[in-house]
């Protein structure tokens, strides 16, 4: 009797030791090791490469800021001071560049300008910032100035994050100059590409192996059940149901299948996997439109020049690469697979085979994606192609909203109507607002700044390192009974 075993499968362990990612792996990404497990090698070059503008007064929320993009490994920064009226509230550092420079890995590249004399320099490089980050701007007039130059610049304005706290309430207003393309979504419930419904024919031929007729309950106990998944499906096909599977029709069909090998079969781990997973079979494995759907109706240059973010312009070079393979093949789409498999009960040698199986049909998917990138003349780096192909299940695309950086002005919602109108000094519309919102007139409240400080940072190392998904576009707090939002203004 040949043991079981539950084969271990990780989808990221060490990959950063992988020659394939072109990034430069040094004694100082210790430290980032957590990090590395979430974003990679590749967005921890980008963190580490990354520029970040600061815009606002002197508050604790930029303290904030700036110390947790340092701990994540931003180490170049430009503060833009606008003199404010806004409270600077306590335990500001007021030697930033003194304080911040320990916590970083190298040497921190940190500069310090007066926001009115930039906005006077027509010439000003704003583009070589990755993210701008607009703290409790106290003046109307520096959001007009920005939007004017934003409007100028186009799309190669970066992304900017705007964000202020007033008391106990906080927001932060996302707003983009071009779509944001996301290279892993790192969803709570990863979904395995498995193509049950579409096996290519090694897998066709390598599941035909298992004869079920001929095997004792040992022998069955050893099978993956996503060999016996598709096996199922073969059978439902052969009998004409060529509509869509059900899960009982799966399950039925399983059950017949195993019959012939006794009461046995039926308490194996192996059949209990295969019927608890029995919807995979069910569900179409041309389930990632969302990009399809998004780019339909979307002009995208593939000029890279038209771009800020070279990962944005790589990320949709892919997908119009995939799209071009699909219409050259007559087919309605092309998905490299991911290759990836899940834990599973299974023999060693069957888990290995299968994996096998996968893992070549992945590389030999990647290999037609360069293909077609070279044959068009495109360039994709390595890291964004590896990454690419193997999690397009991931994938996403955030669009510019229709509002700007003045869209904060015309909203609805209370909360953040109070929340400018404090943020700029101006009077409330009644007293309605006033006093629903009396947590407005707290000053200097570290703690919630200090939440906001993460928020803030979390986002724009979202934009940064295209892992996770960004607020689109608006973010709200409200300290009072602990609880946020997101809209879409």
């Amino acid at each position: 009797m040949q043991p079981k075993r539950s084969t271990p499968r990780e989808d990221f362990i060490f990959s950063f030791l992988n020659p394939a990612v072109e990034v430069a792996v040094d004694e100082d990404m210790e430290r980032y090791d957590r990090q590395l497990r979430l974003w990679g090698p590749l967005g921890q070059d980008r963190l580490n490469r990354s520029c970040v503008c600061l815009i606002g007064p002197v508050t604790p929320l930029l303290q904030e800021v700036s110390k947790n993009l340092v701990l994540a490994g931003v180490s170049s920064f430009t503060w833009l001071k606008e003199n404010s009226a806004v409270p600077s509230g306590p335990l500001f550092l007021a030697e930033l560049k003194k304080d911040l420079e320990p916590l970083t890995s190298k040497l921190l590249v940190y500069e310090e300008k007066d926001l009115g004399e930039i906005l006077e320099q027509l010439q000003y490089d704003w583009s070589r910032f990755s993210v701008i980050i607009l703290i409790c701007i106290g003046k109307q007039n520096t959001l007009l100035d920005l939007n004017e130059i934003k409007r100028g610049i186009g799309t190669k304005f970066p992304p900017v994050l705007n964000t202020s706290v007033s008391g106990l309430y906080g927001y932060v207003n996302l707003v983009l100059s071009e779509a944001h393309f996301v290279l892993r979504a790192h969803p709570d419930s990863k979904k395995y590409d498995l193509r049950l419904q579409n096996p290519w024919p090694e897998l066709v031929e390598y599941v035909k192996t298992f004869d079920l007729t001929r095997m004792d309950v040992v022998e069955f106990s050893g099978i993956p059940y996503i060999v016996l998944l598709i096996k199922c499906i073969a059978k439902l096909k052969k009998d004409g149901n060529s509509g869509k599977l059900t899960s009982g029709q799966v399950k039925d069909t399983l059950s017949q299948i195993c019959l012939s090998l006794g009461e046995g079969a039926a308490c194996e781990s192996n059949y209990a996997e295969a019927r608890r997973y029995a919807y995979l079979a069910c569900s179409r494995d041309d389930c990632y439109q969302e990009l399809d759907d998004l780019l339909r109706n979307l002009e995208i240059s593939d000029d890279e020049h038209d771009w800020h973010d070279i990962c944005n312009y790589e990320i949709v070079t892919l997908v119009l690469a995939l799209k071009r393979m699909a219409q050259e093949s007559e087919e309605s789409t092309f998905q490299p697979l991911a290759g990836a498999l899940p834990d599973m009960e299974s023999t060693t040698v069957n888990y290995t085979e299968l994996k096998s199986i996968y893992e070549v049909k992945a590389e030999f998917d990647r290999s037609c994606v360069k293909k077609s990138l070279v044959s068009s003349g495109k360039k994709v780096s390595k890291g964004v192609l590896n990454t690419f192909c193997s999690h397009y299940g991931e994938v996403r695309g955030i669009l510019p909203s229709e509002s700007d950086l003045l869209g904060i002005f015309s909203t609805s919602n209370t909360l953040l109507s109070a929340l400018v109108m404090r943020q700029f000094q101006k009077q409330y519309t009644s007293v309605e607002c006033e006093n629903e919102f009396i947590g407005l007139e707290i000053d200097g409240n570290y703690s919630i700044m200090a939440f906001f400080g993460g928020v803030v940072a979390q986002e724009a190392i979202k934009l940064i390192t295209h892992h996770f998904i960004p607020i689109d576009n608006l973010f709200l707090y409200n300290g009072i009974d602990n609880s946020s939002a997101t809209y879409k203004i």
